[in-house]
This record gives structure tokens, C-alpha cells and sequence, in this order.
């Protein structure tokens, strides 16, 4: 069970540890090209992802909350897909499919926020992720702003956050297991 939990916690934080990269990458440098960027969040998402739905498929008998990860999973994997296969379609809208993941994930921690009994602490996290989430995508899908530059770093900002909120929660997850 032990060594389970230790490769569900590597699988699950992966996500979290690449978006955390991503942001990191997208402040420092924010004159990137958006097509390298795109590259860079797809593979990010793509292995997020992935690691996602095999944590979820572990988690299955023993976590009732397994069918939020990997529907995650999914959309991880599906984001990551279309980027990588229509990669100058993707950079041409790339701010706006940032924008869409970012509003479909608002919209599944709001609803994960609803349905769970939890801690406080934990829903009340959820929501604010949720709300962070949905404000995040109706800004950049509107995209007010006309500067890549700035896209570029608000969206290393959001990838940070949530990065780090997938981090806290992936641990807590794995704590429920225990």
C-alpha cells in the first residue's frame, strides 16, 4: 500500500510540478513565441494528464472521488492532443484554448466545491481555485488586452497557482487513501 501511495503522490504532482515549470518559464521569458509556448504547455498538459488518469484508475477502488481526476485526466489529455497535432492552428488561438481549459476546470472545482462535505478549508480552496479559474478564462477568451507579452505572463501567474493548488490537493487526495 505504501509503495502505491508513493507512486500515486509522483503520478499525481507531475501535473502540478510541470504547470508550476510552465509558469515559471512564461514570467521569465515572456517574449517566447507563442507557437513555443504552445509546444511547451501541450506537452505540459498532455503529461499531466496522463499521469492523472493513471492515478484516477489507481484510486478507483479505494478514492469515491477517482471520476474527478480523471475527468481531468481527460481534459488534459484531449487539450494537449489538439495542440500538439494542429500546432499553427493551436498557436493562432492558443490564448483562447488557454482561456476555454481554464473556464471547463472553473467550472469543475465550482462543482466539485458544491458536491463535497469535507474540510472547510479544502471547499473553501475549491471555490476560490474555481472562481480564479473562470475569471482567468473569461479574461483571456475575451482578451481585452492586446499585448502577447502580458498574456504571456498573466498566464504563467494562473499556471503557478494552479499548479500549486494541484500540488496541495494531489497530497490530500493521497492522504484520504491512507
Amino acid at each position: 500500500m505504501n509503495i502505491l501511495k508513493n507512486k500515486n503522490w509522483l503520478f499525481s504532482s507531475m501535473g502540478g510540478v510541470l504547470a508550476i515549470l510552465f509558469g515559471i518559464i512564461a514570467i521569465v521569458f515572456p517574449s517566447i513565441t507563442l507557437i513555443g509556448l504552445a509546444y511547451y504547455f501541450a506537452a505540459a498538459i498532455l503529461v499531466g494528464g496522463i499521469f492523472l488518469t493513471i492515478v484516477a484508475i489507481r484510486l478507483k477502488e479505494t478514492n469515491p472521488g477517482w471520476t474527478f481526476l480523471l475527468l481531468e485526466g481527460i481534459i488534459g489529455i484531449l487539450v494537449g492532443l489538439f495542440i500538439v497535432f494542429r500546432p499553427t492552428l493551436s498557436a493562432a488561438i492558443f490564448v483562447t484554448v488557454i482561456g476555454v481549459w481554464a473556464l471547463l476546470l472553473g467550472l469543475f472545482f465550482l462543482i466539485i466545491y458544491f458536491k463535497r462535505n469535507r474540510l472547510k478549508m479544502e471547499r473553501n480552496f475549491m471555490l476560490f481555485i474555481g472562481i480564479l479559474s473562470l475569471l482567468f478564462g473569461l479574461i483571456i477568451t475575451i482578451n481585452p488586452f492586446e499585448g502577447t507579452r502580458f498574456i504571456t505572463i498573466l498566464i504563467g501567474l494562473y499556471a503557478i497557482a494552479y499548479g500549486v493548488f494541484s500540488l496541495v490537493n494531489h497530497r490530500k487526495t493521497m492522504r484520504t487513501v491512507e
